[in-house]
């Protein structure tokens, strides 16, 4: 079970990195919040470097993060745009159907399958999800399906959703033919490095990188330590269990929205995530 625990502290500063993300996403544009993600964790990424044995790299590996890299750089701007646009816990619980996604990626580009009880577990997942708009069902069975339809950040976070299901595979296909640390070590700072030219094109952009430096390095710090416990923790387990148990994130980010951000509704999108939290448990026990 040491997966387990090591999902739940990624799920954990995953939470945290978004929260502050959300603070300061007001005053900053959503590539410069992507930036700083990357920037800030990367000095933490390459100190792995001091410990590192560079391990043999084959066609499969520079493949699996050849295409990663640019689906990830994707998947985080509007990840960011989404947390900006609409309430934490209206978009965070959405990244719940990566592990529906992930029934179907895994097992076409890895071969992987799942067991009963975790596809009950990821059908679970999917109805917390539901109830997330339970509010909207005095419109009738599909009032909170058609509520998700109304909240831009959720649309958005449903596309994040399905790119993380394919990020995810390539991660593990890449790590497979390397090493959790070397991955860590070489993946965050790659994407740093290639936004780099894209920000010092752009003058305000360089002055956002800067603007909230402490609130920047915390995100940072999430950051890695949330990707560092990922990449070993999604070794040793299915593709599939493990981003689940990550997305009790979600848990944590909507009780940041309702404390930090007063949002509202909190009963029932609270109760959809106690859902989608039971759905996780049956995965992790599959």
């Amino acid at each position: 079970m040491t997966w387990f625990f090591l999902t739940l502290l990624s799920a954990l500063a995953f939470s945290g990195s978004d929260a502050v993300s959300k603070w300061i996403s007001r005053d900053i544009s959503d590539f410069t919040n992507t930036y700083i993600r990357f920037l800030y964790s990367a000095p933490f990424f390459l100190l792995i470097w001091i410990f590192l044995q560079v391990p043999q790299l084959d066609q499969a590996f520079w493949i699996a993060v050849g295409f990663a890299v640019p689906l990830e750089i994707l998947a985080w701007i509007l990840y960011l745009r989404a947390i900006r646009m609409s309430p934490l816990s209206l978009t965070i619980p959405f990244l719940g159907l990566t592990p529906v996604f992930l029934l179907i990626v895994p097992w076409i580009l890895m071969g992987e399958k799942v067991s009963l009880l975790g596809g009950v577990g990821v059908v679970t997942v999917a109805t917390g999800i539901y109830f997330l708009n339970v509010t909207k069902s005095s419109q009738g069975f599909l009032g909170p399906i058609k509520a998700i339809a109304h909240e831009p950040g959720s649309l958005l976070m449903i596309l994040v959703a399905i790119i993380f299901s394919f990020t995810s595979t390539l991660g593990k296909i890449a790590i497979t033919h390397s090493s959790p640390l070397f991955l860590a070590g070489l993946y965050d700072p790659l994407i740093a490095i290639i936004l780099t030219p894209f920000i010092l094109k752009n003058t305000s952009q360089r002055r956002e990188v800067f603007r909230f430096p402490w609130r920047a390095l915390l995100i940072g710090v999430f950051f890695a330590v949330m990707a560092i416990a990922h990449y070993y923790a999604i070794e040793i387990a299915k593709v599939a269990y493990m981003i689940a148990v990550k997305r009790t994130s979600l848990i944590f980010a909507t009780l940041w929205g309702w404390l930090f951000f007063k949002e509202e509704q909190i009963t029932g999108r609270l109760a959809g995530a106690t859902i989608i939290v039971i759905g996780v448990l049956l995965i992790s026990l599959a």
